[in-house]
């Protein structure tokens, strides 16, 4: 059977992560998979060196109303969002009957669409409603992210609510299936607006390969890359360079921890568009009362594999996390993890401190104490990988989670 993977993407990092694992590992190798993006995904190189033979890549050329660079330029930031929102729904018609005549074109019998948030990328929720037009296979709807809700009541925004409430209703009544990373994630959905619970939510936890692939390693030697000694301890965030990843949250632990480690580097990698990772080192600036221990690096492909160079994964969502790829990452490579207690993380990691420590958000002197206390404690780091690499051999490995999409699409 040929099925389709549908998507919006607009920066490089885990969810290629996603979408290489799930289609790598899909159980029938005879299947065809066809993946469909916006052409400026800046993952799409990465993408297709890693999918296997059976897939192909479609980019498409539609008008996304993040990508209009003249919108991008507005220096008041509070009209740039009301044009980008406005631009949004006045796009969608043509939005519309341009994914429906494009899924017309191609020969599938299935639909995935992948969505990093809810209501997130417009396109994927007009891919189901598109598909279930055309009367095709079964549609499914895979959220990797929280739904965010403006419950305002004044003025436009609460015109703006009333027609993103009828688009929910449009899409939940076109899936077949709608699929969430976490039960925080699922949970999140119980209030939206528009969203009918007749469709519960199931979830299908992310999963990653758990064989060594040589051929699609980072080739970046982070201590010889920035210099450092070999008796250096590093530490690793990796994620987009968003306001939601607690940047300063970690400026200020390290500034806690580098009294007690000097020799401690931190080491910070993930995509970008500019404006981000100015804000983040304006705030490292304002933070630090020494930068030369902190390495802010931009997206590196497969980036993942300098899991294996590093002594902790450090993870420091503050608002929402609906699931954590880089824990199970660090799993993989048996690293422990420090992570916020945000959303899924506490289902990610674990309440219980077996493979790492899920701490209060805002606290970083906490946050801190548990850096100190590993780098001080080699043999718990060394354990805490170990019962990491057992948790997600038994819970978040790709074969199972592949055979689990498969498994929706047979019912």
């Amino acid at each position: 059977m040929n099925i389709i993977i549908f998507t919006e993407n607009k920066s490089a990092g885990g969810m290629d992560t996603f979408y290489e694992n799930l289609v790598k590992a899909w159980p029938n190798k005879d299947d065809k998979i066809i993946f469909i993006c916006n052409k400026g995904h800046p993952g799409l190189k990465f993408l297709s060196n890693v999918f296997p033979d059976n897939s192909r890549i479609v980019p498409h050329s539609l008008l996304l109303s993040w990508d209009i660079n003249w919108v991008n330029n507005i220096q008041i930031i509070i009209i740039q969002k009301i044009i980008r929102k406005l631009l949004k729904y006045a796009l969608l018609p043509y939005q519309y009957l341009s994914i429906k005549n494009l899924l017309k074109t191609i020969n599938a019998d299935f639909l995935i669409s992948v969505n990093g948030s809810y209501p997130g990328g417009i396109t994927t929720r007009l891919a189901n409603i598109a598909w279930k037009s055309i009367g095709k296979g079964k549609s499914v709807h895979s959220l990797h992210g929280l739904s965010l809700h403006n419950d305002s009541s004044y003025g436009f925004k609460k015109s703006l609510n009333i027609f993103d409430k009828y688009i929910t209703v449009k899409h939940i009544s076109s899936l077949s299936n709608l699929v969430c990373v976490s039960q925080s994630c699922a949970d999140s959905l119980k209030n939206y607006p528009g969203y009918d619970d007749r469709l519960p939510a199931q979830v299908i936890y992310n999963g990653i390969n758990l064989e060594e692939e040589n051929k699609s390693e980072s080739t970046l030697n982070l201590r010889n890359n920035l210099k450092l000694s070999k008796d250096s301890k590093i530490l690793l965030m990796l994620g987009t360079y968003d306001s939601n990843k607690g940047h300063a949250h970690l400026f200020k632990a390290m500034n806690i921890v580098l009294n007690k480690y000097p020799e401690c580097h931190l080491v910070i990698c993930g995509d970008h568009r500019g404006l981000e990772k100015y804000l983040v080192v304006k705030s490292m600036e304002n933070i630090m009362s020494d930068t030369k221990n902190i390495h802010l690096l931009d997206y590196i492909p497969n980036a993942s594999s300098l899991i294996k160079q590093v002594d902790i994964l450090l993870i420091a969502s503050q608002i929402t996390e609906a699931f954590g790829l880089t824990a199970i990452e660090a799993m993989k490579y048996k690293k422990p993890i420090i992570s916020t207690e945000i959303d899924g993380l506490r289902e990610t990691v674990g309440l219980d401190g077996d493979a790492g420590y899920c701490l209060e958000k805002n606290n970083y002197a906490s946050y801190a104490d548990k850096i100190i206390y590993l780098l001080k404690n080699p043999d718990i780091r060394n354990d805490m990988g170990e019962n990491g690499r057992k948790r997600i051999e038994s819970k978040f490995n790709s074969v199972r989670m592949s055979e689990e999409y498969y498994a929706l699409l047979l019912k």
